[in-house]
Order: C-alpha cells, then structure tokens, then sequence
C-alpha cells in the first residue's frame, strides 16, 4: 500500500471515530449540566484558592462547608463522562487491533522533516528514518497524531470544547 494512501486510510478512520465519538457525547451526555457543573467546580476551585492564600477564617469555613458537595458533582461529571467511553473501548480496540494488524511496525506517513536528529530516542519508538524523505510515522504514532488534533477540532465544531 503506497504511504499516501495509509496516511489517509489511518486519518479517515481517526476523524470517523472522533466523530462518532462526539454524536455518542451529544446524545448521552446532558453537556449544558456538564458545562454548568464544571463552571461551578472551578468557580470552588478559585474561591478555595483565595481563601487558602488570604488564610480567611470565613471564606475557609464555607469552602470547605461546601467540598462534599464539590466532591459529588465532580463524581458525577466524572461518570457522565465516562459513558460514551464505555460504549466504543470495545469496537475501538478491535478497530485498533486491525489497522496495527495490517501496518505493523512500516511506515504510514512520512513528516518532511528529521525530529529524531535533535530527539534521537524516536528513533525506533516512533517511526524510523526515511532515507532523502524525512520521518517515516508507525500507525499508532500517526493515529494519535491525528486522533488528538483531528478530534479537538471535532469536538470544538460540534461546541464541546469544556472548560
């Protein structure tokens, strides 16, 4: 398979699920309470650092008066969280297995340019040197590559970009 068509295959099946991921988010997900709870946990978090730098008594007393309610909230988002996650771990691993199955430790993009002459421990780990290319990307160095930029631009689309 030519490099160019892996590294389209692998950023095609990255954006897919970075897709579906977020539609699962959308629709499991209440993301208003999410955002609401996660204003309201760093609205805590900065009232706690205040108090705790002012060491006032008052302001201590009420923050920490209200940390179990803090602690709730933050096990809640934490689940909800955690929902779609729980949905597509399988069907992503065996969609993991596949594609490392079939690219193995070759190649899928090429960077145009050389990172491991000044960070030379990618060599190997990451990708190998391509000879008058540049940086030859192993499948799973790719895919997080464009798995974390691709996804971020995703979920900023779609308005799930939480604070």
């Amino acid at each position: 398979m030519d490099l160019w068509v892996s590294a389209v295959l692998v950023t095609l099946v990255s954006v897919l699920i970075a897709a579906v991921s977020t539609v699962a988010t959308m629709k499991l997900v209440d993301t208003k309470k999410l955002k609401s709870d996660m204003e309201e946990v760093k609205e805590w978090q900065r009232k706690f650092k205040i108090a705790r730098e002012t060491k006032d008594p008052q302001a201590l007393q009420e923050v920490i008066d209200s940390q179990s309610r803090i602690m709730q909230i933050q096990t809640s988002m934490m689940g909800a969280q955690c929902k779609p996650q729980l949905i597509f771990y399988i069907p992503f691993l065996i969609i993991w297995a596949v594609l490392n199955s079939v690219f193995g430790a070759s190649p899928v993009a090429i960077l145009p340019f050389n990172p491991q002459k000044a960070l030379p421990f990618l060599e190997g780990y990451l990708g190998v040197s391509v000879p008058g290319s540049g940086f030859g990307l192993y499948f799973w160095s790719w895919y997080m590559l464009t798995a974390f930029g691709l996804g971020t631009l995703i979920r900023k689309a779609f308005n799930l970009g939480f604070p």
